[in-house]
């Protein structure tokens, strides 16, 4: 895409909203192309002080958490239709709902087919499917701290670079003594999923961050313990009892 030189206007085709369908050690990104809207709305998150030597109170901006609306149009065949059809179809929850999101600022060059870029964990939850319309909307929720970096942007596919932060799979396994729990229950820092037949759920971790794991069954077995996420341990069991 062609430098937007100063005086020119952002289009919508500027901010560029990429899914990651693969997993965060093998992205494999597409971008959102046939939606109607791509309004990010960043949900500033405030607290008032009520200083004794102020008058009024003062209001600190804490923090942001970014959210995108996502209204589809229903295309057989495009990527994007298919990937959040999967979702509505499956009424996917937990870890199953969860994945990454790319935007890629075009309206921001670094150099040759460089542009600013940010990339965070993302949920993904389905809001409405109107066939009438011929739209699916989806709501976009950022989760965690957003990575600010660079993409550069080949033939259409982006590869991040981020600030030093990164993002890999955890596979937790529940055991009861030492064997695997089929259908227990993991929460990991409030994202709940289920173990599979071999008793594991896997999870997306941010290397250096500090999680609350939790494992429970149906015969009210459970533990709970807070461990450091290492991007160099990408397997961690839980024994409950």
């Amino acid at each position: 895409m062609a430098n937007l030189a100063d005086g020119g206007f952002v289009r919508k085709y500027h901010v560029a909203l990429f899914i990651n369908k693969g997993t965060p050690g093998a992205p494999d990104w597409f971008r959102i192309e046939k939606s109607t809207d791509n309004t990010v709305t960043m949900n500033a998150t405030t607290q008032d002080y009520d200083f004794i030597v102020d008058e009024s109170p003062t209001t600190i901006l804490n923090d942001y958490k970014p959210s995108l609306s996502q209204p589809i149009t229903m295309i057989k065949g495009q990527p994007d239709y298919e990937y959040f059809f999967e979702k509505f179809y499956n009424q996917a929850t937990g870890n199953a709902a969860n994945t990454e999101i790319l935007i890629v600022f075009y309206n921001e060059l670094v150099s040759g087919t460089t542009f600013k870029a940010w990339k965070s964990g993302c949920s993904v939850a389905i809001d409405n499917i109107n066939p009438v319309e011929g739209t699916l909307t989806a709501n976009l929720s950022f989760n965690g701290t957003t990575e600010k970096g660079t993409a550069t942007v080949t033939n259409g596919v982006p590869v991040f670079s981020g600030t030093g932060e990164s993002w890999f799979a955890l596979t937790v396994t529940v055991l009861l003594s030492t064997d695997p729990v089929a259908g227990a229950t993991v929460m990991l820092n409030g994202t709940k999923a289920v173990t599979n037949a071999e008793g594991e759920a896997v999870f997306t971790v941010k290397n250096g961050e500090t999680y609350v794991l939790g494992a429970y069954d149906s015969s009210s077995h459970d533990a709970s313990e807070v461990f450091t996420a290492a991007s160099g341990t990408t397997t961690k069991s839980i024994t409950i009892a």
